[in-house]
C-alpha cells in the first residue's frame, strides 16, 4: 500500500472515531463522561491531521490528566 493510501486511511479512521466519540457524547447523560468524550473527539480530529506518525497524544491529554 503506497504511503498516500495508507495516510488516507489513517485520516478515514481518526475521522471515524472522532464521529463516534461526538454521537457519544451527545447521548451521555453525565457531564463528566460527555466531557471526556468530547475531549476524545478532539483527540481523534487532531490525530487525523496530523498523521499517525506524529507525537499527538501526550500533548493534547496533557491537560484532561491534571488533577484541581
Amino acid at each position: 500500500m503506497s504511503e498516500a493510501k495508507q495516510l488516507q486511511r489513517h485520516a478515514l479512521e481518526c475521522l471515524r472515531l472522532q464521529a463516534d466519540c461526538m454521537q457519544l457524547a451527545g447521548v451521555a447523560h453525565s457531564h463528566d463522561v460527555q466531557s471526556h468524550f468530547v475531549y476524545l473527539a478532539r483527540f481523534w480530529g487532531a490525530l487525523a491531521v496530523s498523521g499517525p506518525s506524529t507525537n499527538a497524544g501526550p500533548e493534547i491529554f496533557k491537560p484532561e490528566m491534571q488533577t484541581t
